[in-house]
């Protein structure tokens, strides 16, 4: 949204916040790469003390919805506590959201061991939250195949640091390619996840509980998703998943909270791993770092040793 436009909004907001919005300036954050307006304010309780609060908008529905019922998940709340909300701005379609604001930075701001796991567990806590709510929507079904072949046509037309090996490595995918596919996109059980769960999107109380932000993401699908698209942000720092494993993190508070996780946990996470792995230079615009390629080609040799294995795929 442009600032100017956004900004002339603000007395509609003040206004839908019935005069209990103040000291309200808008930040540019250092991890922002929306299109959002996001404010810094004070937010005045009913019983008159001013509290930190934080603006935003505009807001996808999807946000909207989870921001509102997620509230009562947890004490305090997995998310931030929601101080008022709105679909509209005076004549305008726009969603708005104003809401606890948390000290400090986000957990991915500098590296402490156990931020993993602890993202990992307040994943999981989402998850145990969102359980029971009826799924209104369909899965995302990736198009493993196109993305494939998206892959070979980059390697073909771009020299990659460790060129050779990813050409193999792409090739010996390409063979188990139709049952690493089927095996994934057999998954069960289906939920509400994140969607986007790293720790770039969790933050620390001042009791030292974890609180995620950040809903715009959340869709059905399965908890290893949100498990392993966390792992993934570290595997070009492996000494750190193996202190701090967020997939048997998550899947332990799971348990923990009395959750199914299904079957063939680590055959599924093993296929989405190579999934993940192999189909990385296709998206080279946004995962081109070199230390990332280094970590997904080692992924995917190492996964591919393991699938050739006698029934792992199969068990």
């Amino acid at each position: 949204m442009d600032r100017t436009i956004a900004r002339s909004l603000e007395p509609e907001l003040r206004e839908a916040c019935a005069d209990q919005l103040d000291d309200l300036r808008w930040v540019q954050m250092d991890w922002q790469h929306g299109g959002a307006l996001i404010g810094f304010a004070e937010f005045i309780s009913d019983a008159g003390e001013p509290q930190p609060a934080f603006v935003k908008f505009p807001v996808p529905g999807r946000e909207l919805r989870w921001s509102r019922a997620l509230q009562s998940c947890g004490n305090p709340p997995i998310i931030p506590r929601l101080f008022m909300s709105g679909e509209s701005l005076g004549s305008h379609d726009i969603a708005w959201l104003v809401m606890e604001r948390l000290p400090g930075e986000p957990l991915g701001a500098k590296w402490e061991a156990g931020s993993l796991a602890a993202t990992a567990c307040a994943g999981a806590a989402l998850h145990a939250c969102t359980y029971e709510t009826p799924i209104d929507r369909p899965k995302r079904r990736d198009n493993w195949e196109q993305l494939l072949e998206r892959t070979k046509t980059v390697l073909q037309q771009k020299e990659l640091p460790s060129h050779q090996e990813w050409t193999e490595g792409i090739r010996r995918a390409e063979e188990n390619w139709t049952s690493i596919v089927a095996l994934w996109r057999s998954r069960e059980p289906i939920h509400w996840v994140h969607g986007d769960l790293h720790m770039g999107n969790a933050m620390r109380r001042l009791d030292g509980t974890v609180c995620l932000v950040d809903l715009a993401e959340v869709r059905p699908g399965h908890w290893i998703e949100d498990a392993l698209y966390l792992e993934r942000m570290a595997w070009a720092h492996p000494d750190r998943i193996q202190s701090d494993d967020p997939l048997h993190a998550m899947s332990a508070e799971r348990t923990r909270l009395g959750l199914h996780n299904g079957e063939r946990v680590e055959a599924l996470a093993l296929a989405r791993r190579l999934l993940l792995a192999a189909t990385t230079p296709a998206f080279l615009l946004h995962e081109g770092a070199r230390k990332h390629l280094d970590a997904c080609l080692e992924i995917l040799h190492t996964g591919l040793e393991l699938w050739a294995q006698d029934g792992m795929a199969n068990s």
